[in-house]
């Protein structure tokens, strides 16, 4: 009888530990999203940043031109998937893309973190604030 409610016991706790699945953003939320981290909408599209080029003037320096990051993504819906990029300056930037019919824009409103002289940044620690929503 013991056992049985230890058992019982046991079984209860492990139960209460699962993880709730977090919901899925619906279309139009700022969102932060890395690199190689695909983010799916209740609405069924999907994103997914596959790259960034990095070329913005590092803090503390003088440049000529302040630079840009170049965001490489890949956005999906209905079967239907296209590859794009983004050029972000220093404002949010936003293009159209034609997916199977449906227009979607995407904008991108800032592109962290900013690079520095003293380190390089690598691709998996850039977050990308992005917003995508029906044209």
């Amino acid at each position: 009888m013991k056992n049985i409610i230890v058992a019982l016991l046991l079984s209860l706790t492990a139960c209460s530990l699962q993880e709730t699945p977090t919901p899925e953003p619906t279309l139009a939320s700022q969102l932060e999203l890395g690199v190689n981290t695909e983010l799916s909408f209740q609405e069924g599209v999907k994103i997914k940043i596959t790259k960034i080029e990095d070329s913005r003037c590092p803090e503390n320096t003088t440049c000529v031109w302040a630079g840009m990051a170049k965001i490489y993504f890949t956005i999906s819906a209905n079967g239907v998937s296209k590859d794009s990029s983004i050029d972000y300056e220093a404002k949010p930037l936003k293009t159209t893309l034609d997916l199977g019919g449906q227009k979607f824009d995407i904008e991108v409103s800032n592109v962290l973190p900013y690079p520095k002289t003293t380190t390089e940044i690598s691709q998996k620690d850039y977050k990308i604030n992005i917003t995508v929503k029906k044209a």
